[in-house]
């Protein structure tokens, strides 16, 4: 099988805030499923291996993978979800994905699963930070699946496929998942106004330059500083849009000296002005 034979069918999809109750851990999926989170601070355990969570982030489950999220109570993390069939002609017309013991397996709501070197390899952790409109459109077909409109289902699964096919595409250009890496990128985004120079981030992952700078590429698709630059004109531009601050105050609150210095930045990247945004938009 190849991944252009896939046939999705979406059994549940829905958005999730995770609580830290008995049923958030040791659960054992009836289908395949897929994570998005969107908010929150906590791990996810995949099999035998943990991942710090961090918005942006897909996480794939294969059916019968034991897999729990772990959520800080203060925090707590959130999360769109898709529980899929990928294989099945004839999909159960079921809700239940979820069981809590292997023992416990009510084998009719367990989904076919083919060889397909695409889907086997994807894995357990997807960076989507660098694809904003990847990250929306998984929402979309979340939001689509529920509605009662005519076609909606029909349209979520077909959007599902697509997302698939370059969800596949997009984990076979990048290397896997590096924790050292993810602890830098959780430090520029959470101290974006005061961003470190490269001795900071070098000290705090334990690599040479050069091997920091081929894997941060590798991982996200650009290099430190301008993945730094991307999340200050990513803010800025939600700043633009959701709020009546000045144009000198969100400079401010991003760590630029001067309104010009921001607004050289921002022109080059979008193209026009923050005001013609703005005004734009």
């Amino acid at each position: 099988m190849t991944i252009e034979h896939l046939l999705p069918s979406i059994r549940l999809a829905h958005h999730y805030q995770f609580h830290g109750a008995f049923h958030d851990f040791n659960r054992y999926g009836y289908c395949y499923a897929f994570h998005l989170f969107d908010r929150g601070v906590g791990t996810v355990m995949i099999g035998s291996r943990q991942y710090p969570v961090r918005k942006g982030t897909l996480f794939f489950v294969p059916p019968k993978m034991i897999h729990g999220f772990h959520t800080d109570p203060d925090t707590a993390l959130a999360s769109h979800n898709i529980y899929c069939d990928l294989w099945m002609k004839s999909p159960p017309v079921t809700t239940h994905h979820l069981a809590w013991h292997p023992d416990h397996y009510d084998s009719p709501y367990l989904t076919t699963a083919q060889p397909c070197p695409e889907i086997d390899e994807l894995p357990a952790v997807i960076s989507l930070q660098q694809y904003p409109l990847l990250i929306e459109l998984f929402a979309h077909i979340v939001r689509t699946h529920n509605q009662q409109e005519p076609h909606a289902g029909q349209i979520a699964t077909n959007l599902l496929h697509g997302f698939l096919l370059e969800v596949c595409r997009i984990s076979r250009s990048h290397h896997e998942y590096d924790p050292r890496i993810q602890r830098i990128i959780e430090r520029m985004e959470h101290h974006v106004e005061q961003p470190d120079n490269y001795e900071t981030w070098l000290a705090q992952c334990g690599l040479q330059k050069s091997q920091f700078h081929d894997l941060f590429r590798k991982m996200t698709g650009l290099p430190p500083k301008a993945y730094v630059n991307r999340i200050k004109m990513q803010r800025a531009a939600a700043a633009l849009l959701e709020s009546n601050r000045s144009v000198a105050h969100i400079a401010e609150t991003l760590g630029y000296s001067t309104i010009h210095h921001f607004t050289r930045h921002f022109t080059a990247y979008y193209g026009i002005s923050p005001t013609q945004y703005r005004k734009s938009h």
